[in-house]
């Protein structure tokens, strides 16, 4: 009967070494799909910056080339639209004053 304990012991004792040995394969296979994860998050946010700095520069050379095509056009435009931020920031003021 003691022997019956002692290898159904030894045999639980050894499916778990299995298993701790099967968990440990599996964390180290996660640690790097989760290293390889944000590798490439870094890589493409770092893309999208050079993108978005691109896209500043191209835009700031274009409304610098429209300003000396037509200046009074330009002028014209920026004051339309701060009329209406203007006429927007006092209309969500005097919203926002009543409620």
């Amino acid at each position: 009967m003691e022997g019956n304990e002692k290898d159904g012991l030894f045999g639980k004792a050894m499916h778990v070494g299995e298993r701790l040995v099967e968990v440990r394969g599996e964390a180290a296979r996660l640690k790097t799909a989760a290293s390889h994860a944000v590798e490439d998050a870094v890589t493409d946010a770092k893309r999208l910056a050079k993108r978005s700095r691109y896209a500043a520069e191209d835009l700031m050379e274009d409304a610098a080339h429209r300003v000396k095509h037509a200046p009074l056009g330009s002028v014209g435009l920026g004051f339309a639209i701060g009329l209406g931020m203007g006429a927007l920031a006092v209309w969500a003021a005097t919203r926002n004053a009543r409620e």
